[in-house]
């Protein structure tokens, strides 16, 4: 694929253009690039060329300017200790809150995704925000159960309190429909029919979930795209790489977020790219998607491909992963019959 990181956007390319693309880049004259590939070829390297010019992914100059085009700086910085964190909240557990922003300020977190499995009232809403009022946090997202009191009116209301709030995703909703931010509600609002229990539903690999853009491209070629400088807290207060992993590493009620980061385990998945990962090391989609590292087709290796996803880059077929025979194991062993039963 060719990564747009202007445009935002990725398109597909015979690999044959790669290879010519590559060369392009040795910083050659277009005669030597016909000459390496042979007269034969040429019409075919002309078909490249065009179609390189039309998406205006390079143009022609002259060999003097070539020094004006150095290579694309791949280096992937961040400054906090670390960039997001997952909470999982229970709503008699929103005073963690109290004790937990000082600590995600002082860590350098400015991203928080909150995950409830019950329905918010506004009281509900309105008490979490209280926690980010002169805060350095950038955004948060919520996830929670859709109730009718889920009004519009409702949504203009949260959207007075606190401006840090960039979605609402809202499952057990009548409706599947995305609202996105306008000029009454600076949020976008997602609603989704399927219902969510428990954290086993993320980890799905999809299409939709593909991101292009710099820096999400060059943290997938650096690191983990999903672990890399990423805390979690689960629902019983434990602190974990994700909520769906199984090793703590202590509880929000005897060990700091800072200590936990500290051990010396905690980041050993953070530097896992694609480019190590089982089937996903030949995908061309391994720098725009987001790896799993909770949810594995063999659980016993730590480079084995994401179970959920369906994508066989051998053969550019997408099937439904959950109805695999070679993925029944894990399955299995993951405790997602349930779940997966519920998705079919």
């Amino acid at each position: 694929m060719v990564c747009d990181l202007q445009r935002l956007n990725s398109d597909y390319v015979p690999n044959d253009m790669v290879q010519v693309i590559e060369k392009l880049n040795e910083k050659v004259s277009i005669k030597e690039v016909i000459k390496f590939y042979g007269k034969e070829n040429e019409s075919i390297l002309e078909e490249y060329l065009s179609y390189l010019v039309e998406k205006d992914y390079g143009f022609y100059c002259v060999e003097s300017d070539f020094n004006m085009f150095p290579e694309l700086d791949r280096t992937y910085q961040t400054p906090g200790s670390i960039t997001n964190i997952i909470i999982e909240l229970k709503k008699e557990n929103i005073f963690w809150l109290k004790h937990l922003v000082p600590q995600i300020e002082k860590l350098g977190c400015k991203d928080i995704a909150f995950i409830f499995y019950e329905e918010l009232t506004e009281e509900h809403f309105n008490n979490i925000f209280q926690y980010f009022e002169d805060t350095r946090i950038k955004s948060f997202e919520i996830t929670s159960k859709y109730h009718i009191g889920i009004t519009h009116e409702l949504l203009k209301r949260i959207n007075r309190n606190l401006n840090q709030l960039t979605r609402l995703t809202l499952y057990g909703s009548p409706e599947e429909k995305i609202e996105p931010w306008d000029n009454e509600i600076l949020f976008d609002r997602v609603f989704i029919k399927k219902e969510i229990t428990s954290f086993k539903y993320c980890g799905a690999v999809n299409m939709k979930y593909f991101n292009t853009n710099l820096p999400k491209v060059l943290e997938a070629m650096k690191h983990n795209s999903c672990l890399y400088k990423k805390i979690s807290i689960d629902e019983e207060g434990n602190i974990k790489n994700c909520p769906s992993m199984s090793q703590s590493f202590g509880n929000i009620t005897n060990t700091t977020l800072q200590e936990a980061l500290d051990h010396p385990d905690f980041k050993k998945y953070w530097n896992i790219t694609k480019d190590q990962i089982a089937v996903c090391k030949d995908c061309e989609f391994r720098y725009i998607c987001t790896d799993c590292r909770a949810y594995l087709e063999n659980p016993e290796d730590q480079y084995s491909k994401p179970l959920k996803c369906g994508y066989d880059p051998y053969t550019n077929q997408w099937e439904e992963w959950s109805t695999n025979p070679l993925k029944q194991k894990a399955i299995e062993y993951y405790g997602m019959q349930d779940l997966v039963k519920k998705d079919a």
